[in-house]
This record gives C-alpha cells, structure tokens and sequence, in this order.
C-alpha cells in the first residue's frame, strides 16, 4: 500500500489562511466585547459560568488558529547513507495473536534493512515459536518496571540499532514505512521523526468512527505546524528515535502519557524533531465504549500528572513555543469541566426560572455569526491538509463522543489532585457486546436531571426563554442518548440483523449517505476555494443587519406605539396628525425660566368656557358609561420577546402585578394571542387581577383585494377565545387598533367608501361569530378620537349593535376635545396615555392607562407607562394610586426640563445641553443645584412618522455635550432624573425652534 504524500501551502494559500485568521480574531473581540457589557447581564452566577465556558471555546480556537498560522511539510532530504534500524513492538498477555502475528510479518516486510523485536511481557511459548520462523528477535524481562516505556528500555539495552522505531502492536506499517523518514537523522540534531497515525477499523462503529475522528486535525494541519515552532509530539506508535537522543535522557520516559513524557525530555534537551505528514502505518482505534474510555483516562491522568510535576521540572530548558505547547495542552481535558458547565447552565435556568443573559436573541445572533462563522470557515480551509478525503467534514460523531467523555477527563483531573494511580493498561483491541451501565451512569444522570429540568421549566413558565433554555436541555439530553446508542451498537446491529424491514431501510439509508458524501466532498471543495470570501460576506451581512436594528424601524402593532410622544405636559405632534394645532402650545425657551403654568384648555376661548368645559371633561371621565368598577393599565411587556432588552419571565411578571395592586389596579388588559399568555393567566389569578384580552387588528390595508389576510386574522381571534373562553379571569374581550380610521389615509373617494364598507362587513362578521362563540362577556372595538369621532361611532354603533361599547385611545392632550356628552354609543378609555389627563382628571375607573411600564423592546421605544424602561416610578404613578386608594409612595421629585443651545445642530457639531430643576419658584440650572438627582441621558432615535425606535445612553450628569448625527431631526434627547425608585423626564428634539 502507497502512502500519499501532503503538500505545502501555497503563498496565496497562507496568505488566505492567515487574512481569515485575523478576521476572526477581530469577530471574536468583538463577541466577547459585546457579552462583557454591564447591560447583557442576567443572573450573575449562570452569566459568569457562561463567561467560563466562553472564554475556554475562545482560547481552545486560538489554540488551534495559532497552530494553523505557519503549516509546513518538510521536504524528504535525499538518501545519503545507510542506518541501522531497530523496529520495536510489544505484546502483554491477553492481546488476540492474529493482531500480533499481522503486525510482525508486516514489520519483517518492510524494504528499508532492519531488525525486528518483539518485546513479549508475557515471556509467550507460541510467540516465542512464531517469532524462530520469522526472523523477530524475542525479548521478555523478568523485573516489570514501568510498564509500556520499561519494556522498550529493556529492549534498547539489548540491541545497538542506530534508530529505534516504536510500533504498537494494533499498528501495521507498509512496506515503505522507513523510506520518507531515515534521511531526517542526516541532520545530527533530529531526535525523532513523527508519522501519522491512522487507523483501518475507524468503520467498524460509531465508538471507533468518533474516536478516529478526534485525531484528523491533529494529525494534519495542527502537527505540520509543530514543525514551524519546534513542538512536534512524540505520539505512542510509529515514532523513530535516534538511539542516542534516548540514551541522553535515560531511555524512554515512563508514565501514562510515556509518549508525551519522552518528548518533553528530548526537547528539554535540545534535540529536534520532524513531523512527517504520511499514512505509513495503520491501526485500531477504541471500538467500544469501554476502551475508549479507559483510553482516555489513562491520557488525561497522563497529561495531567506531567504538567503538575515534570513541566515544572523542564520550564526553563523549553524554548518559548515549547512553553507554550507543553503548558496549555493538558488543558485540552478541561473540556469536561466545560461540559459539566454547559450542562448545567440550561438546568439551573430552568430550575430557578433566571437567565444568564439579558439579550435579544438576534442581537446575540449578529454577535456570534461571524465568530462562528470564522471558526467553521477556517476548519474547512486547514482541511486541505489533513491526510485523506475521507477526513474532510464536520466530525459531528468526533464531537458527540467528545462531549459524552466529560465525566472521564473530569475524574482524570480529580485523580491527579488526589495522587490517585491509574494503572498503564494497553488500550482493548477486540470488539465484543458490553454491559456499559456503569460507564453510562453519569450520562444518564445528565439525561434524567435535564429531562427534570425541561419539566419543571415549562410546567412554572411558558416563554421563549424557557423554550430556548429547554432547547439547549433537550439537546444536552440528545447528546445523552447518542452516547448511550453508541455503547449500545452491537446489540442494536443484532436487532436489526433480526429484523429485515428495519435492516433494509438501514440499508437504504446508507446507500443514501454515499450519495451524499459524494455531493458534501465537492461541496467542502468548492467551499474551502471561497471561504475567504465567504467570511468576508458573512460580516457583512451582519454588521448590516446590526445597522438595521438600529437605524429603522418596523409599523408596529403594538398598544404602546403612538402617534405622538410627549415631552412632560407638552405633545410633539407627527406630522400630518389630525390636529397639528392642538389645544395646548409647546412651551417655547423663552418660558423656561418662569414658573410652571397649566395650559389653558381652550386657548381662544374665555375663562368662563375654559371653566364649563373643564368640569364637563372631568364629569366624562369620572362617571364613565362602562366598566365602572375597572381601574385598569395595559400591560405590554412580552410582545417584542424576540427583541427585549431584558428577558420576561413569569417571576417578573409576578413582582409587575403584586406592584400593580399596591397602586390599586384591579384589572390588566394584555394583548394576544403571546407566548406569554399561560404565565400571564396564572400570575393574574394569584394577584387577584381580571384580564381585557385584547387582538390587534393590523394598520390599514388594501381590505378589498387582500380579505385573505383579514379571513386570517378573524380565525386566529376565533381560535384564541374558543381556547381561552373559560378562563374566568377573562372578563371582556376587546379588538385593538383604530384601522378602521385609518382608511382614510389610504384611500380617496369613492375608493374609500368601498374599503370602509369591505372592513365593516368583515367586522360585523367577526363580532356575530365571537358572540356565538362566546356570548357572555362583553365585546369593545377600539377608536381614535378625533374631530369625526361622533359620527364614526354613531355609524358603527348602528351598524353593528353587537358591539357592546367602543374603547377610546387617548394619545394626547388634544384628542380630549372630542369627547363629549354628545356621543350617544356607550364608551370608556381604553388606552390613555397618563400625561394627557395630567391636567384633567384621573378617573375612579373606567379606564387603562396605556402601558405599565415603558418599553425598549422590538422595532420600538415608548415612553407612555407608569414607570420607565428601567422599572422606576414616574411621577404620576402616585397620583393614579392615590385616585385607586393604592399605597404607592409620593415620588417627590421636582419639575425637570432641557435647557437646549441657541445654536445651529450642523452634524458633527458638539453642543451642550443641560438639565434645569424647577425650585425656589423658579428653573433653575441643575449644575448650580445641590440635589440628590441622577441624570441620565439617552439619543432616541425616531422614525419617519416620528415613533422612537431605539434609544442608546450617551451619557451621565446634569450637563452633557451631544455630537450631532447626520438628519439630526430623526433623532431625539431623553433625560431622566433619578433618586433612587423614583425619576423625571423631558424629552426634546435636538435643535431650538426658531420663532416668529
């Protein structure tokens, strides 16, 4: 059989090799960057035990990409002279003669002129016999000294061969096994010469198939660059040694990782060494569970021990890049802390209901992509260099196999902290069924305390976090089960074997996998000529869907998502709004200085009308015609899970409501149907609190040639209550959204009389089959309101009676005026933004206030809720408590406002803007103030019809300076003043207005 030999990589290659290195070391700067920061923590012991693990994956990558920097092949020198060879195997009582016999007759067929010796420690009759016929040389010892290494160094002591090769006795060489290597000992600085070592039964199973595939990388690209820094590893088979080079350290090392040992005692004394890249020779790898195993507890007891004992020893004799190789690879086996760890992360989440991060599941996608990205890419390229094709791909099964060992390098570790010994016992090289219980047990435990976990989870909090976290259980518990299929593969051959339907499509599946090996291999090859590119474009699309997150925003469904934003007592009105006059005039910088005023109602009218409309108002919204005993707020939190700054969970969603009676809320109204509606019943239920179970009805659309989408929307509403209908914590069903005002910004005469009577069509339909469904609750349809607002009503009230009241949307100041006593069609306030009724009245009942809490979650910012995004109260959250008999706490805070630059805001420019503090009866510039405040401020960014979109902090105190963005008018400042649970804010544009 002829080996094939590896070549170099070309300039282009390296080049290539070395540019996508770079780039994800940047990308993963960048991800561990970005899970550093302050704001993504979650609960702190899973955040830094994922940190760990983090951190470990980052430097094994960089382990592996600093081995990948410099690959090389050295160039075969040319024959000089002749050598004498010694070639050595052993044999320990046990191991089946048919393996023996293979590898001696093979040995005795190599071309290049040696001699053969069998190192037989169980002094065998019949070997002895066997070895008289062909020509081996037979050696026992009677004193067994350190196992493995002892019976070589016995065997050295009776030859006088100038080079000594070390067979294992599972390892059949080829002929030309010694041609590529002898002309190396040319140089008398060559210690030893590495081959590869590969394997002929890596089919047999998936225990010999994950382990073989363990060895691919290293045995290619990560040993052809040990011969750029001088740290090529002695490995246990198929290693050549000058004679000399042994005898100046004494012989061949002992311990459990002998190979490892010898190695780190030639460099200690400067010998040199080469890696050959060749399939030479083949052998077995572990084809049961059980040898694998005690494979890899003999190497991790190993390595371990040389590190804490020998590697102190030798530190200063190694060159730097020794230090550096013998230091950190023994902590490849702390991959089963690692492991422990990664299992224990989703367990712990689930058990205790908390979550190691507080970040949007596609912000950590834009993160992670390119890291991971760069990682598979590079794999790939460097496996042009690995011996064979069958070599290239994923290695799932390597993995797999990998992650199932963590219990046995975790007790490597623990043994050589307790000075544990492991007896040196050759790996098992038959292959025959096991009973692996014990050696399953941990895995298993892994299993059922995940499968616990997954339960226990879902049962207390249905959520997109414990569905993720639950994910990542189920898919530790899949690892599990492979391990415990894999130990099983003999007894599952039989099965099948037993079974011919079973066994035919087994059959077929594998006739399937050779066509698919056959597309994967030219897959990985055309992919590893573009991988460059590739990484390229996949930071690029990254970094431009970040930039997208941040810079536009979404039309959003959603309760809290306004026409206007409001500025303390003030509105900022969206352009084209129906009345962009309004009631009340934003106070201008000349009113900053004077004391604060409450704006006149009426602004033409006189004092006297003022007077009779304000008590009309307040008779309106103190005496409401329905739901008289609901006092009522929105709660929105949970709809843009997908992107919310902060997890929800129903533990949070519980603290939300036991704060929501203490303000004497009796009533929630949730908007649905959301993955946050089981939490959100049972939490209602124990609070006490009764539930408006909202839909939103989409924007306006084309209602005539797309009723599909609106046929959609009414199963889906009808599905929801015949779901949820006999939850009697659900008092009112209610329909969200004004769209039905919203045609008229769509359509003009007299396509707009058409759309108008599509949609009410559609609605009647809608509101009779809700009736039927369920018809004992009360059913709300929600409206605008605005100058046309009687007449829509009265039309909708006839139209469809069944509606059994309209709820109002208060956005601002000005939509008051439209509420009179004129409307006939019963109605409450359905949705009112609390700082428009600041002035007015806060109702006994009647009424939701448009959001519990403010919201930076999804493609939108609001800024409507009782309390701010960060859970601290506003100042009216008092007020509405007082008015509900509630106990929350006076927020005591003075009036606090922007004092903006008289200047121009060109982009680029850095301008001051300062808080001002209402005291002493007049503004006063909170820099010149002794006070307890904290200022916070925030950049919003705004979109085209003037809804926040996304805010970032950029800065803290009572005065910052603002480098002005580009378009600086789709941009917006917050303030927020703090004292402890308590804040005040303004929000303002960037520049000063000009005046007339």
């Amino acid at each position: 059989m002829k080996s094939n030999s590896i070549k170099p990589p070309s300039k282009k290659q390296l080049l290539n090799l070395r540019l996508m290195i770079v780039i994800g070391l940047v990308c993963m700067f960048f991800f561990m960057h970005s899970l550093l920061r302050t704001s993504v923590v979650g609960y702190k012991p899973l955040y830094w035990m994922l940190i760990v693990t983090f951190v470990y994956t980052f430097f094994k990558v960089i382990y592996e990409w600093y081995h990948y920097w410099s690959i090389s092949v050295p160039a075969t020198p040319p024959v000089t002279r002749q050598y004498t060879v010694d070639v050595f195997t052993t044999f320990c009582a046990g191991e089946p003669y048919e393996m023996i016999l293979e590898t001696l007759t093979a040995i005795q067929n190599i071309t290049y002129p040696h001699e053969t010796y069998l190192c037989d420690e169980a002094n065998d009759p019949y070997l002895k016999e066997v070895c008289g016929q062909l020509g081996v040389h037979h050696i026992t010892r009677v004193k067994k000294t350190d196992a493995k290494a002892g019976n070589i160094n016995n065997a050295l002591a009776q030859s006088s061969g100038e080079l000594c090769v070390v067979l294992d006795p599972d390892h059949v060489p080829f002929p030309e096994f010694l041609d590529p290597i002898v002309s190396h000992f040319d140089n008398p600085e060559i210690g030893y010469v590495q081959v590869v070592q590969a394997y002929y039964n890596q089919r047999i199973g998936w225990i010999a198939k994950g382990a073989a595939q363990q060895t691919y990388h290293f045995y290619g690209p990560m040993m052809m660059c040990m011969n750029s820094y001088g740290t090529v590893q002695a490995i246990g088979a198929n290693c050549t040694f000058r004679r000399t080079a042994l005898e100046s350290i004494g012989g061949h090392a002992a311990g459990l990782a002998e190979d490892m040992h010898t190695a780190m005692q030639l460099h200690a004394k400067q010998w040199k060494s080469v890696y050959v890249p060749q399939v030479l020779a083949r052998g077995l790898v572990p084809a049961t569970l059980s040898a694998y195993y005690k494979q890899q507890i003999k190497w991790s007891r190993g390595v371990f021990e040389l590190l804490v004992t020998s590697y102190v020893k030798l530190f200063t004799k190694f060159t730097w890049r020794q230090k550096i190789h013998y230091g950190l690879l023994p902590f490849f086996y702390l991959s089963g802390f690692i492991f422990l760890i990664n299992f224990s992360i989703p367990v712990l989440s689930l058990f205790m209901n908390v979550y190691p991060l507080k970040m949007d599941f596609s912000d950590f996608l834009v993160i992670s992509v390119p890291f991971i990205t760069s990682v598979i890419l590079i794999r790939h390229f460097v496996q042009e260099w690995v011996m064979e094709d069958n070599e290239r791909g994923f290695h799932a099964v390597g993995g797999l196999l990998l992650i199932g060992t963590w219990w046995i390098f975790i007790l490597g570790f623990i043994y050589t902290i307790i000075r544990k010994n492991v007896p040196y016992i050759p790996t098992p090289k038959d292959v025959k069924d096991e009973k692996n219980l014990k050696n399953n047990l941990p895995n298993i435990a892994v299993l059922v305390i995940s499968l616990s976990a997954i339960a226990c989870g879902l049962y207390s909090d249905w959520s997109p976090f414990t569905l993720f976290m639950s994910a990542i259980a189920l898919l530790n518990c899949l690892f599990m089960v492979f391990m415990l299929i894999a130990s099983s593969e003999l007894k599952l051959q039989m099965f099948l074997g037993n079974h011919n339907t079973m066994f035919n499509i087994v059959s077929n599946v594998k006739t399937g996998k050779k066509h698919f090996w056959l597309l994967r291999r030219r897959v990985y090859t055309g992919v590893r000529k573009v991988n460059l590119i590739l990484t390229v474009f996949v930071i690029c699309i990254s970094v431009y869907v970040s930039r997208e997150d941040t810079d536009n925003g979404a039309d959003v469904g959603n309760a809290g998502n306004y026409s206007v934003l409001h500025n303390g007592e003030n509105s900022i009105i969206k352009p084209g709004s129906a009345d962009t006059a309004g009631l009340w005039k934003i106070i201008n910088q000349q009113q900053l200085y004077a004391p604060a005023a409450r704006p006149a109602l009426l602004p033409a009218d006189s004092n006297k009308t003022v007077t009779d409309r304000l008590t009309q108002l307040k008779n309106i919204l103190l005496n409401p015609h329905i739901f008289p005993a609901v006092k009522g707020v929105i709660y929105p939190k949970g709809h843009y899970w997908y992107k919310n700054i902060s997890p929800l969970t129903k533990k949070i969603i519980v603290a939300d409501f036991k704060e929501m009676r203490a303000a004497g809320v009796n009533t929630i109204k949730i908007y649905g149907p959301n993955i946050y509606d089981h939490s959100t019943f049972e939490a209602a239920a124990q609070q006490g609190l009764k539930i408006h179970y909202s839909f939103w009805i989409p924007d306006a659309q084309n209602f005539i040639d797309e009723a599909d989408n609106l046929d959609d929307v009414a199963k889906l509403i009808l599905k929801t209550i015949n779901k949820n209908k006999t939850n009697a914590d659900i008092t009112a069903w209610n329909l969200g959204n004004s769209s039905y005002q919203q045609l008229s910004s769509f359509y003009h005469t007299p396509q707009l009389f058409y759309a108008q009577y599509h949609y009410i069509r559609w609605l009647k339909q809608l509101v009779n089959d809700i009736k039927l469904a369920d018809p004992t609750r009360p059913l709300t349809f929600d409206v605008l309101p605005v100058p046309a607002l009687a007449t829509t009503l009265n039309l909708l009230h006839a139209q469809i009676p069944a509606i059994d009241a309209f709820g109002l949307i208060i956005k601002d100041k000005p939509s008051l005026k439209y509420i009179t006593t004129d409307i006939t069609a019963p109605y409450f306030i359905s949705n009112a933004n609390p700082i428009s009724l600041k002035n007015a009245a806060w109702p006994r009942g009647g009424i939701f206030y448009a959001s519990w809490q403010d919201q930076q979650s999804g493609p939108v910012t609001t800024f409507d809720g009782l309390k701010d995004v960060w859970g601290r109260n506003k100042p009216y959250l008092h007020q509405i408590s007082m008015a509900w008999h509630g106990t929350i706490p006076d927020n005591n805070l003075p009036p606090v406002r922007i004092l903006k630059p008289a200047l121009t805001t060109n982009p680029g420019a850095s301008l001051p803007y300062s808080a001002l503090i209402y005291a002493y009866n007049k503004w006063n510039v909170a820099a010149y103030l002794k006070t307890n405040l904290r200022f916070e401020w925030y950049l919003v960014k705004i979109d085209a019809m003037g809804s926040a979109i996304n805010m970032s902090k950029i800065g803290d105190g009572p005065t910052i300076y603002v480098n002005i963005p580009p378009g600086s008018n789709s941009y917006r400042l917050y303030m927020v003043a703090v004292n402890g649970n308590n804040a005040n804010n303004d929000y303002v544009t960037l520049n000063t207005p000009l005046k007339n």
